[in-house]
């Protein structure tokens, strides 16, 4: 049972044993709430027309009293031990849960992220894990316990009396069976539920994300009604997966009635025949109103199973995703960057990168020119191992990154990448980010070399102020000065810049560029560049045009060759120059 859960849940196994035992637990409540009427049977039955004096009438009521007592004890105990079982573990299986898909989409390799939007996998940590929780916490306990204080229930009262057991549970499997053959159709108007509810979240984000745009191009009324059509398709989708369960669960539990209305006929045909005791009848005529609660409760959570099916699909989808792997104990004599006729597309038939070719030599200044679109910062992607190449090899050290585990080569590595990444956190622990381990006086020296000093004490907060999410209280040129000086306190073998100052004036690049010069002394660096007035310091430059290296050698044997790719863009930029 335990491996069963485990399997079509994707429960950890304390999570799965704790649910076991809420739903014998709970089975064993259900079944404790019968036991009253059969003192009660017992009582009316067996006792009270034996009883001969006053004081033995007293001494037998307390003593079914008092076991009555005891038997909603007994219930009381087993509802505690069946809510400590499945509540707490449940909470700490989706705990649990959430942290395993955290640790899975930090070991994703970037090319999952390409096909997902952001809304799609906050709704799967989020809403899907909730979903789930209410199936573990409530569903299949109950389902569970119902089903088997039901059946219980309905051999023990077949078994009193065959005949008022048919009467009572004929209606049951047939119920049971139709919910049963119902689960395609219940699924498939869910997951259509499901499907619109995702494209409203997504929709809702990006309007959000793109509120300015949207409104500089007077498209707000085209995305108005295109949201309120998707709300429109979500409501019907909604109405129709709930008229699709409610057939199913309310139509089975007006169906169970018909055991009662058999019960009755069957109850007062025996009566009157005489076979059949007032007693005894009614006794029958309170268990028909009871047996039929477990059973309406396991057609109702057997719904919310089908309920759970498109979340479970989507958290186990995530969960079995390929996640990148490689050694983690490697030891590198050097930290070249070696890329070998590396190919790479991102989708299928169309290459971004062919067949390119270059060393970036640790010591050195390796950048990377070209014009927009020709795949330099797909390079970049490569060297950090966001992607692997679809042919060819990048190599650090001579070690291939395929077989390397992505998190040492991010041990060894710092980005400041043009499109900068803030938490919403303070200042002080968005820098450092780049070493937990650094001390006060570490971080601040790197803000100083980054040039975030002077404009950080100036806020009300200084190094505690918070910045918003992604830095949204920060000007681009703030945010990007503390990315550099995250980089500055890592202080890693291998440097990433991919336009590490295009947000920053000319002064303040300067003096960033005199700390980076301190930053990059011995290590290998690898640049992205567009203003040529950034590489003019490097030791090789590679030429890229259209995903492929036409070029390579330093900017002053470059620039003797009057055809050359860097001589072209410079003399452009120089040209823009001089005309403005």
């Amino acid at each position: 049972m335990i491996q069963f859960l485990q399997k079509h849940l994707s429960m950890g196994h304390k999570s799965a044993q704790g649910l076991v035992k809420g739903s014998l637990y709970n089975a064993l409540y259900y079944i404790s709430l019968m036991l009253p009427m059969s003192l009660v049977y017992y009582f009316l039955e067996d006792v009270l027309p034996r009883m001969k004096t006053d004081q033995e009438f007293v001494f037998r009521y307390t003593a079914y009293a008092g076991l009555s007592l005891l038997s909603l004890l007994i219930s009381a105990f087993f509802y505690y031990k069946q809510y400590t079982a499945v509540f707490v573990s449940t909470y700490e299986e989706s705990e649990g849960r959430r942290i395993r898909l955290a640790e899975k989409l930090r070991k994703l390799p970037l090319s999952f992220f390409s096909h997902k939007d952001l809304s799609d996998i906050t709704n799967t940590m989020m809403e899907d894990i909730n979903v789930l929780e209410g199936l573990q916490s409530h569903a299949v306990p109950q389902m569970v316990g119902s089903a088997i204080s039901a059946l219980v229930t309905a051999i023990g009262v077949t078994i009193w009396d065959w005949r008022m057991g048919l009467a009572v549970c004929w209606i049951i499997p047939i119920v049971l069976i139709l919910t049963l053959l119902s689960a395609n159709f219940q699924k498939k108007h869910l997951k259509r539920h499901f499907e619109s509810k995702r494209r409203v979240s997504d929709q809702t984000q990006e309007n959000i994300e793109h509120m300015a745009d949207i409104h500089a191009n007077n498209l707000t009324e085209r995305y108005l009604a295109e949201y309120k059509a998707l709300l429109k398709e979500e409501e019907d989708r909604h109405k129709i997966s709930e008229i699709a369960m409610s057939i199913f669960v309310n139509g089975g539990q007006s169906l169970l009635k018909l055991g009662f209305a058999t019960t009755v006929i069957v109850g007062t045909i025996l009566f009157e025949q005489g076979s059949l005791s007032l007693l005894k009848y009614l006794m029958y005529l309170i268990i028909a109103t009871r047996i039929y609660d477990p059973v309406g409760s396991v057609v109702y959570n057997l719904s919310y199973l089908y309920y759970g099916a498109a979340p479970l699909e989507r958290t186990g989808d995530l969960e079995e995703s390929e996640e990148m792997s490689g050694e983690s104990d490697v030891r590198f004599d050097s930290f070249d960057i070696e890329f070998d006729h590396v190919s790479f597309e991102y989708l299928e038939d169309t290459p971004v990168l062919q067949d390119v070719s270059f060393t970036a030599k640790q010591g050195e200044i390796t950048a990377l020119i070209g014009p927009s679109g020709c795949g330099k910062s797909t390079a970049a992607k490569l060297a950090t191992r966001f992607y692997d190449p679809t042919k060819g090899s990048v190599r650090i050290g001579g070690h291939d990154l395929k077989d390397i585990n992505p998190e040492t080569i991010m041990s060894n590595l710092s980005m400041v990448f043009q499109d900068v990444i803030l938490f919403d956190n303070t200042i002080y622990e968005n820098i450092k980010l780049g070493r937990k381990d650094a001390t006060k006086e570490e971080v601040l020296e790197a803000s100083r070399l980054a040039h975030c000093d002077e404009f950080i004490r100036r806020l009300p907060d200084g190094y505690q102020t918070m910045i918003g999410e992604n830095g949204a209280r920060l000007s681009g040129g703030e945010r990007q000065r503390i990315s550099i000086a995250r980089a500055l306190l890592k202080n890693t073998p291998i440097l990433l810049l991919d336009e590490a100052t295009a947000s920053l004036d000319v002064e303040n690049e300067s003096k960033i560029q005199a700390g980076l010069s301190r930053l990059i002394q011995g290590k290998t660096v690898l640049m992205i560049a567009h203003r040529m007035r950034t590489i003019e310091e490097a030791d090789q430059l590679v030429g890229m045009v259209e995903g492929r290296v036409v070029e390579k050698g330093s900017p002053e044997d470059l620039m003797k060759k009057p055809d050359s790719l860097y001589r072209k863009l410079r003399s452009l930029q120089l040209g823009d120059e001089e005309a403005g």
